[in-house]
């Protein structure tokens, strides 16, 4: 009866645009004028640890631009944009987890990621799919193979069956999900998120046993004020973070669960936990503790708080021109899929702590 429930409330979402309307109070204009501030001037946007632009958080900001409502060509710095920037950069981009953010952000753009900047990111991607069903190079990690099978879907191309196969093999006892898909390094709620939503955009059904003890281990570790923390237990603290509360948010919408209704305590809800972690700037902070304005937490709490799960718009990109050419030398020398993961993570110090440019 369950899983027949849950499969009528995914069908009535498909029917409905396939995503949720905005869910919360919380003020998305000003968050994306925060986002504004943010920007730089070659149009891209840091990290959050790192204030130089760089791909994979500049598809990011796109993304949480377009979930709120937001026109990524309003972003202009004396004529530079995000899709200009990414445009730009896109026939450098190599690694599958940057591949993948740019697919995502440029179909959520309206743009065709195959004739995007000159060259075709999809069939970049769909190189690095391994005999395995490993989707990524060297430098790549698990996290990067989810985005990947994300980035594949809303391309509406197809997904291999050992793709899907190789997050399921990944799955911890508990329901959780690692960032590297190792059974010795610790589940956590980030990496757990978007292999739900890799799974359920890949076909997985969502009251499958996989997605049913994945939603267990949410509610296990579902903080009193109805946020999550990145890990629990966890050697650097349990408290609630918006980031980590806003893709745990975007994992139940994937599951066809209306997150206002996964309530604790007194009624709390994942929602009323991660609005009152925005500032009177707009912009939303890592987590009660740490008040400041955080560009990272912003970014992903937008999609969430706008009801949209990955991936939130895909496109027929059609088929390949020529196959495509990867380069021979180079390539990231940081996993970029981990700056997702560190954005929820109980960090210890301040340092990494962003705090908004003046």
């Amino acid at each position: 009866m369950r899983k027949q429930i849950v499969t009528l409330i995914v069908v009535l979402a498909v029917l409905l645009g396939g995503t949720l309307s905005a869910l919360a109070a919380a003020d998305l204009d000003a968050a994306l004028a925060y986002l504004k501030t943010q920007q730089n001037d070659d149009g891209g946007f840091g990290s959050g640890f790192s204030p130089d632009s760089a791909v994979g958080s500049t598809s990011d900001a796109v993304l949480a631009i377009v979930a709120a409502g937001g026109d990524p060509a309003a972003f202009d710095r004396d004529g530079n944009t995000p899709l200009t920037y990414l445009a730009a950069n896109a026939a450098s981009t190599s690694s599958a987890g940057d591949l993948a953010k740019l697919i995502l952000a440029v179909i959520a753009a309206g743009e065709n990621p195959r004739e995007f900047g000159g060259t075709d990111s999809v069939a970049k991607l769909e190189s690095l799919i391994g005999d395995d069903g490993k989707i990524g190079g060297e430098m790549d990690t698990f996290f990067n193979h989810l985005l990947a099978v994300l980035a594949l879907s809303s391309a509406r191309r197809p997904i291999p069956a050992a793709s899907v196969e190789y997050i399921k093999a990944a799955q911890q006892e508990n329901g959780s999900w690692a960032w590297d898909g190792t059974a010795e390094t610790a589940g956590d709620t980030n990496t757990t998120a978007f292999a739900l939503q890799a799974l359920i955009a890949a076909g997985e059904d969502p009251g499958s046993a996989a997605v049913t003890k994945a939603l267990d281990y949410y509610k296990s570790i579902q903080n009193d004020d109805g946020g999550w923390p990145y890990q629990n237990p966890s050697d650097f603290g349990t408290e609630t973070d918006a980031n980590s509360t806003a893709v745990t948010v975007q994992a139940l919408l994937a599951a066809g669960i209306d997150p206002t209704t996964w309530t604790v305590a007194e009624g709390k809800t994942p929602i009323a936990a991660l609005e009152a972690l925005q500032n009177e700037s707009g912009a939303f902070a890592w987590k009660a503790s740490v008040p400041d304005d955080n560009l990272l937490a912003t970014v992903q709490a937008l999609p969430a708080l706008a009801g949209k799960a990955f991936p939130f718009a895909t496109m027929d990109v059609g088929e390949p021109a020529a196959p495509a050419t990867m380069p021979q030398t180079g390539g990231p020398v940081a996993d970029p899929g981990i700056w997702l993961l560190l954005g929820g993570m109980a960090l210890a110090g301040g340092g990494l702590i962003v705090r908004r440019r003046k």
